[in-house]
């Protein structure tokens, strides 16, 4: 079945309804749901990564928001986004645990997708007894210092060091392996998840 989604004017006036791949084709404004995991500790705080699986269409093998996917029409942004945490994480969460900071009209825009987001940014704390069961969209979680990522999007580091949720193994990564999302994207969400400490 084709997944339908809500368009809006650039105003972000409801105008209609479209199926994605018309979507991303038009470059129609349309709803998404972005919902950052974090944890603070003594001494740092943490942002959680999903990597997106090395099939997926757009941006593949690539580091991500923790939990992220469109709100499809006639349905509300929480169910929907509480249904994309269940599919890609397996974790069961309720809307009290979610933090609503806002959302921030993004372009993306690139030969092969026009993708105009109106991103409703969530937050969720990450707690230890969470067990963590990815789909076949997504192939590792992991979590970073939020400072070494705000370093490294600021250019004042080259590459930090991530830790995967699933082998505790340490990565290596680099600004070329996260998602495009603009530095003021970023910004939003890093601040707002500061603000929790």
């Amino acid at each position: 079945m084709r997944e339908m989604l809500k368009v809006y004017s650039e105003w972000l006036t409801p105008i209609g309804e479209k199926e994605r791949e018309d979507v991303h084709r038009d470059g129609d404004w349309h709803e998404s749901f972005h919902c950052w995991f974090y944890q603070h500790e003594e001494n740092q705080s943490l942002i959680y990564f999903q990597k997106r699986s090395d099939s997926k269409k757009d941006f593949p093998s690539l580091f991500d928001i923790t939990a992220a996917g469109h709100i499809k029409a006639g349905e509300s942004r929480v169910n929907g986004g509480l249904r994309e945490i269940e599919e890609e994480l397996g974790l069961k969460i309720t809307e009290d645990q979610l933090n609503y900071t806002g959302f921030y009209k993004e372009e993306l825009l690139f030969k092969t997708i026009k993708d105009r987001e109106i991103c409703h940014i969530y937050l969720c704390p990450y707690e230890d007894r969470m067990e963590l069961t990815i789909n076949e969209e997504v192939t590792d979680v992991v979590q970073i210092d939020l400072e070494d990522f705000l370093s490294m999007l600021s250019k004042k580091r080259p590459d930090l060091i991530a830790k995967s949720m699933l082998t505790g193994e340490d990565l290596p990564l680099f600004r070329s392996n996260f998602c495009p999302h603009h530095f003021n994207y970023y910004q939003h969400v890093v601040q707002a998840i500061l603000q929790t400490r």
